[in-house]
């Protein structure tokens, strides 16, 4: 974790009130890992005071990049700044995407859901996973209309499988990208089933996807709930990374619990903290409300 002055050398315009800023910063961007993210201090001045959360986007040798949307004070600050101009910088924090053993026991195939600004880390990630000759990546992206599709060209450059969706069917599937994410296994599944009888070695359905798939999301609490339901239907390990208020970012305020299952409490539930525990947690620890 370091705290430097970056150089801003881009602030552009995206999609209505979307914005990317790529800031110069060799020392935190070699240690960028997908799902961490930084804290950026908007102004030089007490007004806002405290720095705001913004997940990776991209991280090279030099630079990093953030996608961001204009929704308060903060943000408004940032989206008026130029190239040239210097923001302070905390990170990399927290603990993101396939961290430690967890990836040992994922799947091959894997599944990136993401909805709105919970759409940048998975492009981070499905970076990761394409230098790494990972070849069978899915990318479900939702929106409420095809304007605020975020990241669909660039995906489309690293030669993924894109899935598409958006809430009045200006673009893709009509509805939820969830919707998407269920009739696509469903018929992974029932593909699975065929094979299997083929093989002469068949397995509840329940079964069959669970060495196939993995599932990593970001997005609104409701749809990472919604993909969690999926992916325990299906039984595929799953990751999500939560969207939750981080003023602090290395676990001073405690302001960004998330509740999460544990068997050694009297009540099974505990609070984890999203900055230093997560943001990204196991789909299946979180206490869904």
């Amino acid at each position: 974790m370091r705290r430097e002055k970056c150089v801003i050398t881009e602030n552009k315009e995206i999609a209505p009130h979307h914005y990317v800023m790529r800031l110069s910063s060799p020392r935190i961007a070699k240690n960028a890992k997908p799902g961490q993210f930084v804290q950026i201090l908007c102004a030089d001045s007490f007004d806002p005071l405290l720095g705001r959360p913004f997940s990776f986007l991209t991280a090279d040798s030099q630079t990093i990049s953030i996608l961001y949307q204009v929704v308060g004070k903060g943000t408004k600050i940032l989206s008026s700044l130029k190239k040239g101009e210097a923001l302070w910088v905390l990170g990399p924090l927290g603990n993101g995407f396939a961290a430690g053993k967890r990836e040992e026991v994922r799947g091959k195939r894997k599944i990136l859901v993401g909805g709105g600004v919970g759409i940048p880390p998975l492009y981070h990630l499905a970076q990761k996973f394409k230098s790494e000759k990972e070849t069978a990546v899915h990318i479900f992206l939702g929106a409420k209309n095809k304007k605020l599709l975020l990241c669909e060209k660039e995906f489309k450059k690293l030669g993924v499988k894109l899935h598409l969706a958006t809430d009045d069917g200006s673009k893709g599937h009509k509805g939820f990208v969830t919707e998407l994410l269920d009739d696509f296994l469903v018929d992974s599944s029932q593909k699975s089933v065929v094979r299997a009888k083929q093989l002469k070695d068949f397995l509840p359905d329940t079964c069959l996807l669970s060495t196939d798939y993995s599932i990593y999301a970001c997005g609104p609490t409701p749809m990472l709930k919604a993909v969690s339901m999926i992916a325990q239907k299906y039984e595929i390990p799953c990751e999500v990374s939560v969207e939750v208020p981080m003023a602090c970012g290395f676990g001073a305020c405690l302001g960004c619990a998330v509740k999460t299952g544990d068997s050694r409490q009297k009540t099974g539930v505990r609070y984890s903290i999203a900055c230093t525990e997560g943001p990204v947690f196991e789909a299946k620890d979180i206490v869904w409300d």
